[in-house]
């Protein structure tokens, strides 16, 4: 069935006029939308129509007069009049050329109508045409052919001017919409598509850098961890998201990771090494963001500590190198935790063997002080005297003072100026803390004695300790070789201890092989650059420790992830431990992107790691990233990367990138969960508050890019309200409502117009909507290609079935809310355009008499001379979308007179006398609507509300009709 016979079947004299002239908009009736007193078709209400009808009144008056004058006189042919019109037009330069505007959107093009590109000589022509009123013409004029002749010239030149005004204005504000426009639409796009331009090798340094933080969505769904992740992110949202809520949400991410381990093993796609590098990399955050309660049963995940909570919840301590210092002690009781770990598995394991048997010395130590010791010989592979100094450097990096005290104990082979400093420094640890790094925390933070602010005691005793490093160095080549491995213990002892120097970068220990791994070697960094800080009393001591972090976390960017990542070509399994990548060239590290990022953070470029793993981590890479910055950025921990200096303007410019980086993140994996569920989506986004207008942009994005408009925003009830949904769970019926709205105005800037209608009936924003299917069925009520009938049609079918769903069967909330809004006007142009789509459905089929029968019961055309001034009102108060096509409906409504006029006149031929009279009195009225048609289109100035060649068109149409 083709197109034609579908609208031939639809539309027909009883069910298209009578449906829609009959309804509360119509003009057929007294309804909702019409007082008993008021007129439907020519809404001229104050606001809408005051100042046009003021300012033509006194012109009108005249051109009535005019009117009735030209109707006196014999010989009045409108079609003369065009041919005149036609020769000034070649004198003022030939025929104006017509150019689309440029415009985005294809589908605005229509909309805003054409511009008009005016040749030189025709600009100059109208600018210096004479300006006379219609009177001034009547008084000069001495015969009726000049008059006629003046009269055209002065509305042909008009026109031409107001024509290139309109185009310069359309111009104008095109442009000025589009570059308003476009800084949303490239955001728009880039958060749509996402970019694999993550960070450069030198990571977020720059503010440029950081604006290109766009992590690409991944496939996250397939994976185990993910249900807990939400479900642990659903529980954080009604909690207070302070520091307390963050540590809760980490602990709950933890056991997610540990409670699907079994499920994990021979995974193809996740290895159980990317899932223990994400669980110790929560274990650091978690030991920098600190807090004394919620603590992981986990004794090698326990990073919740005194000193922590005190040191960063203070708020009163606002210098920025105080808080990276105590970061730094953080991430060695992270670090001393792990490794403390690590020798108790070894030392469990060695007893189990039966390797080490002899350790009866060691009932009197602490647990830490024993299985350092133990460790220790396994090591040394002997238990010589000197044995001591690998069981008080094991403790040493342990973190634990009070197990390196409880080792020296009775020792008499170890200068008592060491024994003094351990003695010290396990007085400040305390009895029970776990290491040097927590406080005992009490008073005030001044008032505590820590590494980063030790006593003047404790730097006494440094100085001493360091000039015995200073001996055993300058000693240490004259040692035997079985004497230099005893010494490398010692000499690492006495460095840590007095903190002159790192043992990462002591040459005395270059082939010592105790600094191992890569914690090794920023356990020791961190260590050395904590004891560069002398006191609370000296600013430049802290100096001195930021820039030893800053110069650390320059190393690390510079040897870069391929120093940190180590691959084995032959583990096909590791090399796609992760989730798959949208490219299939891409690899995944076997960490999941984390054996690089664990350095950052413990270097504090926050913003360098998340960006990392979120960009080759792949789905864990992107899940890990994007919770690791909502829990930092719940505790305070700005996501950025740290450099010692910087200036109050470079400050600020870092916190923009922190909230920009955590913005994308959170964005990036909600559109990850999007298709799979997206009320889960929604709740991520909900992490945005407070970010300015990108969560409510996100949420708009979430809208239109999944379609699932029911269940975010729920739908329309039968008494008009809408049903509860997903935002309405976080947000106002008001804000859902404004949120739906600017989401409908967003789809229809991208050129989906039908989204754009549905989401407004949701937001109960009518008028929008109104103003919506207006623009579209304006826009479409003359089609010329098979794609814009079948666009037509689509807004037709919609328009009628709104119609039926909330304007019949006595519903009244679509008229109540108009009217509160006081915008009437839209429902007048909905029931106009949705007759004139009829009729225009008619002439299209030649159904003439049913076209000019609907025509004239709209009442857009005057019947007699005397309604000339009010259908002009009526035209004047209509919307711009209807006067902007309102030429399509004077030349259709002409061409439907004239096939009327010839089949009467063809009627005619060989009818019988006595219907001659009614033929000629048919014939009669025929010409005289249209010469009223030609009159009424040069009083409202046709030519400006469409093509300028319609009074061409109008003079043939009637000169056939002659």
């Amino acid at each position: 069935m083709t197109n034609t016979h579908h609208w031939k079947s639809s539309h027909s004299m009883t069910s298209s006029f009578n449906t829609f002239a009959s309804t509360p908009f119509g003009t057929a009736a007294a309804g909702p939308f019409q007082s008993a007193n008021s007129t439907m078709n020519a809404p001229t209400s104050a606001t809408n129509n005051t100042n046009a009808a003021s300012a033509s009144d006194a012109n009108m008056s005249e051109a009535n007069s005019a009117h009735h004058f030209l109707s006196r006189f014999e010989g009045f042919n409108s079609a003369k009049l065009s041919a005149r019109a036609n020769d000034l037009e070649r004198r003022l330069g030939g025929r104006l050329a017509v150019a689309p505007a440029a415009s985005a959107n294809q589908e605005e093009k229509k909309d805003d109508g054409l511009t008009t590109t005016l040749p030189a000589s025709a600009i100059t022509a109208f600018h210096t045409a004479p300006t006379q009123d219609i009177a001034t013409l009547i008084q000069k004029s001495t015969s009726l052919s000049q008059l006629l002749s003046a009269h055209h010239e002065m509305c042909i030149s008009s026109a031409l001017a107001n024509a290139q005004r309109l185009q310069e204005k359309r111009l104008e504000t095109r442009n000025e919409q589009r570059d308003a426009s476009d800084w949303e639409s490239e955001r728009g796009m880039i958060l749509a598509a996402g970019s694999r331009a993550l960070v450069p090798a030198g990571g977020v340094g720059r503010r440029n850098d950081a604006e290109m933080i766009i992590p690409k969505p991944q496939k996250v769904t397939h994976l185990p961890q993910l249900a807990f992740h939400v479900e642990a992110i659903d529980r954080y949202l009604i909690s207070n998201k302070d520091r307390e809520a963050a540590l809760c949400l980490i602990d709950a991410l933890k056991q997610g990771l540990d409670g699907n381990n079994n499920t994990m093993e021979g995974s193809t796609l996740v290895s159980d090494e990317s899932i223990h590098q994400y669980s110790n990399g929560l274990s650091l955050i978690m030991s920098i963001v600190g807090s004394a309660n919620c603590r992981s049963n986990d004794s090698n995940t326990t990073a919740l500590t005194n000193y922590s909570a005190n040191t960063m919840a203070s708020g009163g301590i606002k210098d920025r190198n105080v808080q990276v210092a105590r970061n730094i002690s953080s991430s060695c009781h992270f670090f001393a935790s792990q490794f403390r770990t690590h020798i108790s598995d070894v030392v469990a394991q060695v007893q189990l063997d039966g390797s080490i048997t002899n350790t009866s010395n060691n009932d009197a130590l602490t647990p830490v002080a024993r299985d350092a010791s133990i460790f220790a010989q396994v090591m040394l592979g002997s238990t010589s005297k000197n044995g001591v100094w690998g069981g008080l450097f094991y403790a040493l990096r342990c973190g634990d003072l009070v197990a390196a005290k409880s080792i020296l104990s009775g020792s008499e082979e170890v200068d008592a100026a060491v024994v003094n400093l351990v003695s010290f420094l396990a007085n400040m640890q305390g009895g029970n803390n776990e290491s040097i790094f927590v406080s005992n925390g009490n008073g005030g933070i001044e008032n505590e004695t820590t590494l980063l602010m030790p006593s003047q005691e404790i730097v006494r005793a440094r100085l001493v300790v360091s000039d015995l490093y200073e001996g055993v160095k300058a000693r240490f080549t004259s040692l035997s070789s079985a004497e230099q491995t005893m010494a490398y213990y010692q000499a690492a002892c006495l460095a840590m201890l007095c903190g002159s120097e790192s043992i990462s970068e002591a040459s005395i220990l270059e082939s010592s092989g105790l600094v191992k791994t890569v914690e090794d070697y920023l356990y020791a960094s961190l260590w050395h650059a904590m004891h560069l800080a002398q006191g609370s009393n000296s600013e430049v001591g802290l100096k001195h420790t930021c820039e030893a972090i800053d110069r650390l976390g320059n190393l690390v960017k510079e040897w870069g992830p391929s120093y940190f990542e180590q691959e084995e070509e032959s583990d096909g399994t590791a090399v796609n431990a992760v989730a798959l990548q949208s490219n299939a060239g891409d690899r995944i590290p076997r960490s999941g992107g984390w054996a690089y990022a664990l350095p950052l953070l413990a270097c504090q470029q926050y913003g360098s790691a998340l960006a990392y793993l979120a960009e080759v981590g792949g789905g864990l890479g992107l899940m890990s990233a994007a919770h690791s910055a909502v829990v930092m950025n719940s505790a305070g921990i700005d996501l950025k990367d740290y450099f010692a200096h910087q200036s109050s303007h470079s400050l600020e410019s870092k916190e923009d990138e922190a909230s920009l980086l955590f913005s994308m993140l959170v964005s990036s994996f909600s559109a990850s969960l999007q298709d799979a569920d997206v009320v889960a989506a929604l709740k991520y986004l909900m992490l945005l508050s407070g970010k300015g207008k990108v969560m409510k942009a996100q949420i708009q994005r979430l809208i239109l890019e999944t379609r699932q408009f029911e269940r975010i925003a729920g739908k329309v009830e039968q008494d008009g309200s809408r049903s509860k949904a997903a935002l309405d769970e976080y947000f106002t019926s008001k804000e859902v409502s404004s949120i739906l709205a600017a989401a409908a105005g967003e789809a229809v800037w991208l050129g989906k117009s039908a989204d754009g209608a549905e989401l407004l009936v949701l937001a109960g924003n009518f008028a929008s909507l109104f103003s919506l299917m207006n623009r579209e069925l304006a826009s479409r009520l003359v089609v010329t290609t098979e794609e814009e009938f079948q666009k037509r049609q689509f807004w037709f079918n919609a328009a009628k079935q709104f119609h039926s769903i909330h304007l019949t069967n006595g519903k009244n909330y679509v008229q109540n809310n108009l009217s509160a809004e006081g915008s009437m006007s839209f429902g007048h142009t909905f029931q106009l355009l949705l007759n004139l789509v009829v009729f225009f459905d008619w002439h299209r089929e030649q159904q003439w008499e049913n076209a000019w029968n609907l025509m004239d019961n709209l009442a857009l055309i005057p019947k007699n001379d005397t309604e000339m001034t009010t259908k002009m009102n009526q035209f004047n108060a209509f919307d711009s979308y209807v006067r902007r096509e309102f030429h399509h409906v004077v030349v259709a409504s002409m061409e439907a007179l004239c096939h009327l006029y010839r089949a009467a006149k063809q009627s005619a031929t060989g009818a019988p006398s006595f219907q001659q009279s009614t033929i000629d009195q048919q014939l009669n009225e025929l010409l005289e609507r249209a010469r009223l048609l030609v009159t009424f289109a040069g009083v409202i100035n046709i030519s400006m509300s469409g093509e300028l060649d319609t009074y061409a068109k109008l003079a043939q149409l009637e000169k056939n009709m002659m």
